[in-house]
Formats: structure tokens, sequence, C-alpha cells
């Protein structure tokens, strides 16, 4: 299939393919992994069938989603070795055990469910609202028919049924919320003094064969890359766009055939006042944030200003500071009981508290925006630019097997594909191996610029596929050797890297040895603060919430609220060398316990959504291991 694609998909509807391919189950759909076929089956699961063919494309699938991850840093052997192979198929297995599973429980979706699982995605979506032509679009590149998709999207999401159950089902109790508070809260009174890891740096003196030495025993630093400067020609779809003018009446034409790509969809401008209720609370406490609510709503139908009440009472912070406004709302962007309401509003109306899984809303309408056809005039600059487009890659279609036969044909020159293509020759900058601009920024580039055929046998490269809109293929002009860099030109460099790390060891060391001399002293304040002062250095205070120490000092934070409190009258210190190089001798005096009273309640809020996304998924980790144990599965080794 991924063949297909890349031959048949370009522009923007293979950058939406990629991403297809890399969300998981909700864009390819579970199904397509379980349909049987003529090859053998890499694995049974009570004794339904997972194919080679639903495997390989999984595998393909996975390597593809990496490597747009990970860049250059992607290695395709990392999914070349067994164990990696057998992680795949256990996918495979695991969620053919979770969805018979589900079929044998009646697990459904309902339409509405499944309508707003597709709208959310965002590749189906224009501007954050869904597109009914990109939809079809992206589903016609990938030879799916809506029906078959809407299918797929149905298998995977009675799993994702069972998945939320689980997930929603953790609890926690009083007690161990309070416990997690009073952590989450507590802060730690600790001073603690630096010894810089440039203290020593002026007291050295290096001589010259001290340096030669250093020099010749790390000559592998001290080099030059070797480089190279190339030819090359390119075919794009962007280059070819930029030199497409559509005439008036083919603008009308794609106007017209795409006319609902153009549809504005009715919206509207909305702000809020949440008063949030935790899953956790009782009716009481419902009831209570029900009642402040209608009070607000109240005051706000009353005359009081709507956006200062969402400064004073809102609970939620991103849209409180603005007034409670959220902006244009579409279908589908919001959760259902609030979007019903909105739609269901007029403009300048203020709602009665609506109930959501969130809290309480009180809403304000201050826009309303009728579904609508943009004519022509309004969006002619993009349905040009979209006509452009789809002639650009029609083009590019037709001329990509071309390029590739032509630079396979005649690799002794690349002019002579230039000018067959009608393309310009063009000349890179020096890029090495590792690192290189412009079309030397792209790994594959510079892999074909070294390989053996351009650098040894001076020929024109294969076609390199730049994602899937793009063809580049070079020609080696010059080449640079390795060579080490001069010592002269790295002399000081090697100086300043002596320098610092003898200080750096003599820190470390005068370090250790006043640690030494506090174990030998009282544990109390005066004596810490009277030794470290006496000893030239300045007395800091860390800041007592661990949120706000700053990334340099993330280690000592750490060290210290590792540590118990101290016992009354007294202290603990210690030491320890810092990534920086730096020493730091610190003194922990005390440990303040969080005060669950003082607490705001989006503090409490998010310490318990915490807590539950910590066992949720736990619970349905286990739950898939217990189906996984119980099912009757083979997998066959010799087809991976």
């Amino acid at each position: 299939m991924l063949t297909a694609i890349r031959e048949r998909a370009t522009g923007w509807i293979a950058w939406v393919i990629v991403t297809l391919i890399a969300i998981p189950f909700a864009l390819w759909g579970i199904n397509s992994y379980f349909e049987g076929g003529s090859d053998a089956p890499v694995a049974l699961v009570d004794g339904e069938e997972i194919s080679t063919y639903a495997y390989q494309e999984e595998l393909v699938a996975r390597r593809q989603m990496l490597a747009n991850q990970l860049g250059e840093n992607f290695d395709p052997e990392l999914l070349d070795s067994l164990e990696i192979r057998q992680t795949v198929v256990e996918a495979l297995v695991e969620n053919l055990v979770l969805r018979q599973y589900a079929e044998a429980m009646n697990y459904r979706i309902s339409d509405d469910q499944l309508m707003a699982l597709i709208q959310s995605v965002p590749v189906f979506q224009e501007e954050g609202l869904f597109d009914q032509g990109r939809y079809l679009d992206v589903l016609a590149a990938n030879r799916l028919t809506p029906q078959e998709f809407e299918l797929s999207q149905r298998a995977s999401g009675v799993v994702d049924q069972l998945r939320n159950g689980l997930d929603e089902s953790a609890f926690f109790t009083r007690a161990e919320r309070d416990r997690v508070l009073a952590l989450w809260g507590q802060s730690r009174k600790v001073d603690y003094a630096t010894i810089d890891t440039g203290r020593f740096v002026g007291d050295f003196i290096l001589d010259d064969d001290e340096i030669e030495a250093y020099y010749q025993s790390n000559i592998g630093i001290f080099q030059n890359e070797a480089s190279i400067q190339v030819d090359y020609i390119e075919l794009s779809i962007d280059a070819l766009a930029e030199s497409i003018q559509p005439d008036d009446a083919e603008i009308l034409a794609h106007y017209e055939e795409t006319k609902g790509r153009y549809r504005q969809p009715e919206t509207r401008k909305a702000s809020h006042i949440l008063i949030a209720v935790a899953e956790s609370s009782g009716e009481e406490q419902r009831q209570e944030k029900l009642e402040r609510a209608r009070e607000i709503s109240q005051r706000a139908r009353s005359g009081e200003d709507f956006g200062e009440l969402a400064l004073q009472h809102s609970d939620d912070p991103g849209s409180s500071i603005n007034g409670g406004d959220l902006g244009v709302i579409a279908r589908g962007q919001m959760v259902r009981p609030f979007e019903d309401a909105v739609f269901a509003m007029s403009q300048g109306e203020i709602s009665e508290p609506v109930e959501s899984p969130y809290g309480f809303h009180v809403i304000y309408l201050t826009g309303v925006e009728e579904e609508h056809q943009q004519p022509l005039e309004e969006v002619r600059t993009q349905v040009e630019t979209d006509l452009s487009k789809v002639q650009a890659e029609n083009t590019f279609a037709d001329l990509a097997e071309s390029f590739k036969n032509l630079v396979f044909e005649a690799p002794e020159d690349i002019q002579v594909s230039a000018n067959e293509l009608d393309l310009p020759v063009q000349t890179s900058g020096w890029f090495t191996a590792r690192s290189g601009e412009g079309i030397a920024e792209n790994r594959d580039v510079r892999q074909a610029a070294f390989s053996e055929d351009v650098l040894s046998d001076n020929l024109v490269s294969q076609a390199i596929e730049i994602g899937f809109d793009k063809l580049i293929a070079v020609q080696k002009v010059d080449y640079r050797e390795a060579h080490p860099q001069s010592f002269e030109s790295v002399r000081q460099e090697i100086v300043a890297s002596l320098k610092r790390e003898k200080s750096r060891a003599k820190v470390l060391q005068m370090g250790s040895d006043l640690l030494g001399e506090l174990e030998s002293r009282s544990q109390n304040t005066q004596s810490w603060s009277r030794f470290i002062l006496d000893q030239g250095l300045e007395i800091e205070s860390l800041p007592e919430a661990r949120q706000e120490i700053p990334a340099a000092l993330r280690t000592l934070g750490d060290t210290v609220y590792a540590l118990g409190a101290p016992a009354p009258d007294s202290i603990k210190f210690g030491g320890l060398a810092l990534e920086s190089g730096d020493y730091v001798l610190y003194s922990l005096e005390e440990v303040i316990p969080g005060e669950l009273d003082r607490m705001e309640e989006s503090e409490r809020n998010l310490v318990e959504q915490q807590l539950l996304s910590r066992d949720g998924p736990g619970y349905f980790d286990q739950f898939s291991r217990s189906l996984r144990e119980f099912a009757d599965v083979v997998i066959y080794d010799e087809q991976l």
C-alpha cells in the first residue's frame, strides 16, 4: 500500500498521508490488520489470523512514523531485529484480542460519536474546522471509500470505548489525595554555597610540551571532516506550482467543482464562566457549585460586566484572563452539552448554568456567523493556489518517472537530464557527511553524495526522494579529504580545555575537603553559616517551592527533596558536583508540609487528575494482559 501511495500521491495530500500513518489506529483502522488473505499468517489468535500482509504494513507504517519523528537520528536497522519484529506482532495480537472481546461484549459507538471522532482529526480540517472536501480527498488518495474508513473507525472506536471505560474507573481515597497534596505543596528551606568550576583557571601555567602532548593524543578530535560540493537538479511540486498561472476559465471551473470546500459552516462566538466540579465531589458539593453558578448567571443578567465576573470567578485559567472569551466555536469542537447550549442560544443571551464533565458553565453568546457559501471573489487567491497545486501535482506525476529514468540512463553528466527536463543545474555549498545547508540539510542527500557511485566514480546519483513531492539528483563538483586542524589553529582551544579540566578537578577536591571539615562540626545553622563565610563563599537560598528551582540547580533540588526532615534544632548538609562542574555545599534547615486549606481549587483538581491518569491506564494494561494470557495465541517467527 505504501508503494502505491508513494507513486500516486504528492503535495499536501502526501503530507496528510504521512500524518495518517503516524496516528495509531485512529486513521488506519484496525480491521485492515486482521483481514484474511492468501498469504500465510504471522499469528493466530483464538483461530483468527493476522496475515503477513497486515504485519508488513504495520512494520512499514512504524518505520515511516519513526523516520518522521526522529529525522536524521533515525536508523532503519532499528526495526531489523527479531525482538523488535516480535514486539510489532505482539501489538497486533493485543489489539485483536481487545477487538474480539469488545465484539463479544457488544460494544458499539453511535453515529454521533463516530462523526465527532472523524471531525476531530486535524488532517481533515481547514483552519481548525472539518472540511468535507479534504476528507474525501485524503480517503481517495489512500484508495479508501468513506464506508470502508468509517467501518474501520467503528472498530477502533469500540476498543477506545473499552480503554476509556477502564481508564475512567480509577479512583482514589481522600486520605491518599491529601497525602499527595501535602507533598505537592511541600516546600524546603535550603541554603547553599557554590564553588565555581572556573575558580582556579588562572592558577595554571601550561608548558608547550603538555599542550603538544594533548594535541597528539587527541588528534582525532581536531579534524576537519571530509567535505563535498555537488551540482544538482531538483523537481518539486512547489517549484512547478509557482510557474503555473491558471486562467480565469480554469479558476472558475475549479471553484465550481470544489465548491463545498469553500462553504463556511455556521460558527458562533461565546464567552463562559466555569465553576469547576471535581469528579470525586459528592452531591452536596455539586449542589453548592450549581447554586454558585446560578448566582453568577443572575448577576450577569442583571447587568454586571461579564468579563469582570469571569476574571474573578471562572475556574478556566485559559479564558478567564480574557474575560471568558472562547473565540470562534464550530460544531464538533466542544463537549456536547456545551455545544448544544451555544448553538441553541440567541446572540446577546446569557445562559442558565450548563453542566458538562468539567463542571457548570455560564455562557454568554457574543456573535453568530451563519453558514454561507464564500463567493469566488472572496476566495479567488485560495482557489488559484489550490488549482496551481493540483496542476503541479499532475505535472510532477508525469515527470517523476522521466526524472528517475533519465538520471539512471545518463549517469555520466547531470546536464543531460537537466536539458531533457528543462531544469536548471544548481551548485550546493560545501557540506560533510554529518551536516550541511540547503539541500544538504537532508540526510538522504548527504548519503547519496558520499556514496561510492558519486564520490569515487563521479556518476550522477539515482533520484533521491525528499518526502513525496520532491526529487533530487546530485553529481560531484569537488571534494576535500578529511585532514587534521593545525596545532597552532587549535592551541588556544587546547589551553582553555586543559585549564578547565584542571580547575574542575581542583574544585571537586576542594568541595570534598570542605564537606569533610563540615562533618566534624556541629550540625546547626550557625555553625554551617560561619564555616561557609570563613571560606570566602557566598550563601544563597534555594527557592522554597520545588517548581521554582532553576534548571541549573535541578540536581541540587532533586537531592535535597530526597532527604528526610532534619531533627529539631538541627540541619542536614552535604555537597555535590553539578553537571556544569560547579560544586555546591548545602544545608537543609526545614521541611514545610503543604497546607491543604490554603491550596487553590485548581491545584486540587490537577492533583486529582494526575492520580486518576496514573491509575487508569494501569487498569487497562492489566486487563489487556489478562486477555492476552487466556487467549490461544500462536506466533510464527519464521514469517517475521
